[in-house]
């Protein structure tokens, strides 16, 4: 069914890995001696469990970094590690009846929990917030439909300056209500141009299960530029230029149709492709028991924004739920139709995507080429009450998907927001009690931080040292206590020369 419908990550493995893991620390030193250090993992009591082929939980810290939040959905991360989080503060204790507000989370010694209470450091954003997104210094936010615009706003000379307003951009709707309403943001820089960024949102379909024929625009009095007719059941594109004193908007485009209510968009690190999830069919009779799966999509990055628009087939063209038949076949077919696990007809369900999230490539083989989406389930349902809210993998190599949280945690409620770092991976639940009515101040969020890091190896022959790492830049310092400096231009592997008479040296990899 339906969703909700709307330093941390400066991991540095020197040859000082994190201390929760057991790991080489290793120095260059007069007469080349080497030294091998072992540390002992510290237990920490697990919150919920990681499951699924493969997973070891030991290779994982999971931590609250932060709870007693209200309603947290959209995370982004400065540049000194901390995390900025878009919460709706309830008038009451309600999500639907709120002001929302975007928060600061610091947790400067990397132990997984918040040094201390949020700074709020911009507030009076319509209530309701569903997804937040950086790029350079601009800030982009939104609720979900009539009455909740996409918010611009500038970030401070540090991290913990108060936001500054920018400006919005409306997006206008008939009379009448709409379905499946814009609420899902994506960002990319823009290909070739400085100083600009194509800003991704959607507009769905109108009803549940009909070809839409009304369509809705965007205005805005702050961002010249921003203006258009959008159509329903599509993803569109539009280009933002920061001029420092103003921001200026321009090539609406439409990247998609035949969306139901696709979201989560995010881009492949690598390649540039787009990835995007596609919310399926509610039940016909039963409201809970889908008529279509949900999907996993991709558009190649050659045609994202070419003239092409790609059609994805609703609402004629679908994969039927739990019995994987294909109906009509026009469109292009998903990546991924999400149908219960193990057995489509008795197996553990996962329903209503709402963020996607690209593996850390700091997560161990096997968990670092795919994505992570979380579903969030029934709309008011929290706990074994809510049968539907896992977050799932899907390897990219394969397209296999299994649940990794699985949908049977007392203690959670919907794991709609999502957010990658080096080396972890945040997940922020709406609400632990599930009820978007009454749950305020029950939203958390969690740090699934990998304790495997990239290995810095090394290999000895004669008076050369070889080092050699999977990702990062390499760093040396002269005392472990640092500072540490980047080796310029050193590649994996990277040969270091012994000499008895230098000073000792220590090297580690940062990314």
């Amino acid at each position: 069914m339906d969703g909700i419908e709307f330093g941390v990550a400066r991991h540095e493995n020197s040859v000082t890995f994190h201390a929760m893991h057991p790991y080489l620390r290793f120095f260059c030193a007069p007469f080349a001696l080497l030294l091998l250090h072992l540390l002992t993992a510290p237990a920490y009591a697990a919150l919920f469990s990681l499951q699924g082929p493969g997973v070891n939980p030991a290779d994982f810290r999971i931590t609250v970094l932060a709870t007693n939040l209200n309603f947290p959905l959209g995370m982004v991360q400065l540049s000194d590690g901390s995390l900025l989080v878009a919460v709706s503060q309830p008038v009451t204790s309600s999500y639907w009846s709120s002001v929302g507000q975007i928060i600061r989370l610091v947790d400067a010694d990397q132990d997984g929990v918040a040094d201390g209470p949020a700074a709020v450091l911009y507030t009076g954003l319509p209530g309701g917030q569903t997804s937040l997104r950086l790029w350079g210094n601009l800030l982009f936010v939104t609720g979900q439909g009539v009455g909740k615009p996409i918010s611009i706003l500038r970030t401070g000379a540090t991290p913990s300056t108060p936001l500054t307003f920018v400006g919005q951009i409306n997006v206008n709707y008939p009379s009448g209500g709409w379905l499946h309403p814009h609420s899902a943001l994506g960002i990319r820089p823009t290909p070739g141009t400085n100083n600009s960024c194509d800003l991704l949102f959607q507009l769905g379909s109108e009803k549940n299960f009909s070809n839409t024929v009304r369509t809705a625009t965007i205005s805005s009095t702050q961002i010249a530029g921003a203006t258009g007719t959008l159509m329903g059941e599509s993803i569109y594109m539009l280009t933002l230029t920061d001029n420092v004193t103003n921001v200026v908007a321009s090539n609406l485009t439409r990247l998609a149709q035949g969306l139901r209510n696709p979201a989560g968009f995010a881009f492949h690190p690598v390649t540039g492709d787009l990835y995007f999830e596609d919310n399926g069919i509610d039940g016909l009779v039963n409201v809970n028991e889908p008529h279509s799966a949900d999907e996993l999509n991709f558009i190649p990055v050659a045609q994202v924004g070419n003239g092409t628009v790609p059609s994805f087939g609703f609402p004629s063209n679908y994969t039927a739920y739990r019995t994987g038949n294909v109906v009509g076949g026009a469109g292009v077919q998903p990546l991924v139709a999400f149908q219960p696990l193990p057995d489509p007809f008795t197996g553990s369900e996962s329903e209503g995507p709402n963020d996607i999230a690209f593996a850390p490539r700091g997560f161990p083989n096997g968990l670092n080429n795919g994505v992570f989406i979380g579903f969030h389930g029934k709309f008011d349902g929290g706990g074994i009450a809510n049968e539907e809210n896992p977050v799932v993998f899907v390897d990219l190599t394969t397209t296999n998907y299994f649940q990794i949280i699985g949908n049977n945690e007392a203690g959670i409620g919907h794991l709609d927001g999502l957010l990658p770092t080096d080396d972890s991976l945040f997940l922020a639940d709406l609400t632990a009690t599930g009820n978007t009515g009454s749950g305020g101040g029950t939203g958390a969020i969690y740090q699934i931080k990998s304790l495997v890091s990239p290995v810095l190896s090394f290999s000895l022959g004669g008076n050369t040292l070889q080092l050699s790492w999977r990702v990062g830049v390499l760093q040396q310092s002269q005392s472990l206590s640092g500072p540490w400096s980047d080796v310029l231009n050193a590649t994996s592997p990277h040969p270091i020369t012994i000499d008895p008479t230098h000073s000792q040296a220590y090297y580690r990899t940062r990314y």
